[in-house]
């Protein structure tokens, strides 16, 4: 069985190091990105299976990603969580219709059981 793919996009150098161990951990293969051009770059020319999106990243807004990835016909369809230090803002969310919103600080447990979600496994279990 082919492994899945998760993208994770944030400039928290330690958190996506660490997210990225828990997921290949799991069995997952991984893509990080520390910058909103980079993530895109790769969003042209491959394809992801579940993608954590930071929304303040030091290139460009995170929400402008999410747009973005909505009218691209692989991504459309595919699971977003998005992750922000900020309070949740009710019109973006709704515009971009992400698959959860999780706020910074979080529980990493939490995280990956909503990454695991995303990708139809619904696997729980230790990080």
């Amino acid at each position: 069985m082919k492994k899945k793919t998760v993208a994770v996009v944030d400039d928290d150098l330690v958190l996506s190091k660490t997210l990225g161990l828990c997921l290949r951990r799991r069995g997952h293969e991984v893509r990080l990105f520390d910058t909103g051009v980079d993530a895109v770059k790769y969003f042209f020319e491959d394809k992801a299976d579940s993608i954590v999106l930071d929304i303040r990243l030091p290139d460009c807004d995170g929400w402008f990603i999410a747009r973005l990835l909505k009218k691209l016909e692989w991504a459309e369809k595919v699971p977003l969580i998005v992750l922000s230090v900020l309070e949740a803002d009710r019109r973006k969310l709704a515009e971009v219709r992400p698959f959860a919103h999780i706020q910074k600080p979080f529980d990493m447990g939490q995280l990956m059981q909503t990454v695991e979600a995303s990708l139809g496994s619904g696997r729980v279990g230790g990080v």
